[in-house]
């Protein structure tokens, strides 16, 4: 009897033994597979190494992600273009702007040359879109098509009367239907020299353009102009874009490196927020293109390659295109971020810039004949030499001489 009591102990012990052993080692797999993927994590085989050592042995971690940015005092990026590459600018093609922008100031804006991107207003309204969008690759080319129609709801545009964003921007235009075919390379190819960019800088998995940071006056549009919730908003012919990362596009790696959000123009690949690390990127981590080059995940395969990150900072995703651009604009008024709105009192301005539709002089395309991107020129004017650098104003395919202040006048 007393035999069989010990024998009656032992093995419930043992199967109590078995369920607490058992579980946590249920738990801990789930927890090695899927934490902070945001997908479902691969099968793995028992004798491989686990998904974790493979990427931290090609430089990313688990770590999640974090900011040390302070979004209460963002430095206003008012006339930060460059003529040439230079790291928190843009490279702009353009450096003389009239066009209009937001007629009024937020109370968002500090007085300090910072804004707080914690108190910006808001564009009113959910409209949803029959956005169409899709990505092939044919040979060396990935090919875009699309409406620039988003696949998230937007605010209501026209900006109404009654909306607040009013008080500081009534943007005018209406978001219209487009046409967007655009190829750019698979494997793209750094060049010599950085280039510089025009209105727009790539375009986003959400099927939307975005525009470099500028508005039409060449201020800071993150900062002045009041978009929606998902930070876009329409210009004069309807294009509706981004100026920076939309809050709606949804980096899925929520740990480690960002996942990819969108596509330059010349090819090299749009990331999120986070580095490697998992801390949020600033311009001192990036070069004067806005990106960096390290291990990264590229059409499904691990590679060392240069890409762009979005910040929170100036000049937000692309400051000059480190790669040659396969085109500069997809939107009427050669894409210059125009909006169409007023300045304070006036009447909507149509164009984007002074050389808006217009060709560069012929002595500004003979000063550059022989020279490459970047290089320095000169122009013999009545009134003396003008110095510049050669660049691709983006109403032409021709380098062209581009005098600090601005392209030269026909």
């Amino acid at each position: 009897m007393f035999k069989s009591k010990i024998f009656a102990l032992l093995v419930i012990s043992s199967i109590v033994l078995s369920a607490c052993l058992g579980t946590p080692a249920q738990e801990n797999a789930s927890n090695s597979q899927g934490q902070g993927s945001g997908q479902a994590a691969p099968v793995q085989d028992s004798v491989q190494p686990a998904a974790t050592s493979t990427e931290n042995s090609q430089g990313h971690t688990d770590a999640e992600h974090h900011s040390d940015v302070d979004l209460t005092r963002l430095e206003v990026g008012d006339g930060k273009y460059s003529a040439s590459p230079q790291a928190g600018y843009v490279y702009s093609c353009m450096t003389a702007f009239n066009g209009g922008g937001a007629s009024g100031t937020g109370n968002w804006m500090n007085g300090d040359s910072t804004w707080d991107a914690t108190k910006k207003a808001v564009v009113d309204g959910s409209v949803i879109w029959p956005g169409s969008f899709s990505i092939s690759v044919q040979g060396d080319q990935r090919i875009f098509t699309g409406n620039d129609l988003p696949n998230h709801p937007t605010g209501n545009f026209p900006v109404a009367p009654s909306d607040d964003a009013y008080a500081v921007d009534r943007n005018p235009n209406t978001i219209q239907e487009q046409t967007i075919t655009l190829s750019l390379p698979v494997n793209p190819i750094a060049s010599a020299q950085p280039n510089c960019v025009g209105g727009e800088v790539g375009i986003m998995l959400s099927g939307v353009v975005i525009f470099s940071a500028f508005d039409a006056e060449g201020r800071d549009a993150v900062a002045h102009e009041v978009q929606d919730n998902c930070d876009g908003h329409p210009q004069v012919s309807g294009f509706y874009h981004y100026h920076s990362l939309s809050d709606c596009i949804v980096d899925t790696a929520t740990s480690g490196h960002s996942s990819l959000v969108g596509y330059a123009f010349d090819g090299y690949g749009i990331y999120g927020y986070y580095g490697e690390d998992g801390a949020e990127m600033e311009n001192e981590d990036l070069d004067q293109c806005h990106g960096h080059t390290h291990m990264i995940e590229w059409d499904g395969q691990m590679v060392e390659m240069y890409h762009y990150h979005a910040t929170h900072e100036f000049p937000y995703v692309v400051g000059c295109f480190h790669g040659e651009p396969a085109v500069r604009a997809l939107s009427a008024g050669e894409g210059q971020g125009q909006q169409g709105q007023p300045p304070a009192g006036g009447q909507p301005t149509q164009g984007g810039g002074p050389a808006n539709g217009q060709q560069p002089p012929q002595e500004a395309i003979t000063a550059c004949v022989g020279l490459t991107q970047g290089a320095a020129c000169s122009i013999n004017t009545p009134n003396g030499t003008v110095s510049g650098t050669c660049g691709t104003p983006p109403n032409s395919s021709q380098l062209a001489c581009m005098p600090a202040g601005g392209p030269p006048s026909p």
